[in-house]
């Protein structure tokens, strides 16, 4: 069991005034068996009436609207969260057995998956997912500006490079191919930075998480913000406004061990 402190800001920059701008936030980290918030506080602006309710898959959502004219936006939370993973999160919904566009499988990735995973027909689940992450960790290549936010994991294996998102949906996607189930996270990882995202796979009732881009698996120094079928399920900033205009996102992340 870890306590952790964290901090997650975002500042969204407009080149010129917009209007009606309403947006969706996942910025909250998730509470369940195995994360506990023991604090936070969160701010957004320009200041506006907000609500705060779970989506279906149990992530904090805050949905708020600005109609005013503004040229700039943001939040921050920060707090401290207990994280202990000797507790099990148990079940395993249906839906993550089967894939997304996101996280379809390319016959270059049947074939991958098949030579990875010969001979093992034996091993459990997370068995077969490590060796998964290993090979993929081996093949990879991380380069950002190469993919988007709505590359699908078959794009960005063809690719041979992406960012966290694209390794989390290629590793997805090839655990769901193998019949091992599988969920998307977003969410912070000790340090300072940018928000992360991994796999989180299901094996012998548990619920277990693996980290594709640094090639490892959670640890209690990992924070979960949500948990979803892919990146759009999980999807930290989302929104819309009115205006012509060219905007600039800084992220900043930090998150260090409670003393």
């Amino acid at each position: 069991m870890k306590k952790l402190k964290f901090e997650y800001r975002t500042e969204v920059d407009f080149s010129g005034n917009v209007i009606d701008h309403g947006f969706l936030l996942r910025c909250i980290p998730k509470e369940d068996e195995r994360q506990h918030l023991e604090s936070y506080s969160l701010d957004i602006w320009p200041k506006t009436d907000t609500i705060i309710d779970r989506d279906f898959w149990g992530n904090s959502r805050i949905q708020g609207a600005i109609a005013a004219p503004h040229n700039d936006f943001g939040f921050c939370v920060k707090g401290e969260i207990t994280v202990d993973l000797s507790r099990p999160r148990k079940g395993c919904h249906p839906i993550f057995h089967y894939p997304t566009e996101f996280t379809k499988t390319s016959p270059a990735m049947e074939q991958f998956c098949k030579n990875a995973l010969t001979g093992m027909d034996n091993e459990n689940e997370l068995s077969k997912a490590l060796k998964l992450m290993n090979l993929i960790y081996g093949t990879l290549i991380y380069a950002s500006n190469v993919t988007n936010p709505e590359t699908k994991a078959e794009e960005a294996f063809a690719l041979g490079k992406g960012v966290c998102q694209d390794y989390a949906h290629i590793l997805e996607a090839l655990c769901l191919y193998a019949h091992i189930p599988a969920r998307y996270v977003a969410g912070f990882m000790l340090g300072e930075g940018y928000t992360h995202a991994w796999t989180e796979i299901f094996s012998d009732g548990c619920w277990y998480g693996l980290d594709p881009t640094n090639n490892l698996m959670v640890d209690e120094t990992y924070i979960k913000l949500a948990h979803g079928r892919d990146a759009r399920d999980c999807s930290v900033l989302r929104g819309g406004f009115k205006g012509c205009v060219m905007q600039n996102q800084k992220i900043y992340v930090h998150v260090e061990e409670s003393l």
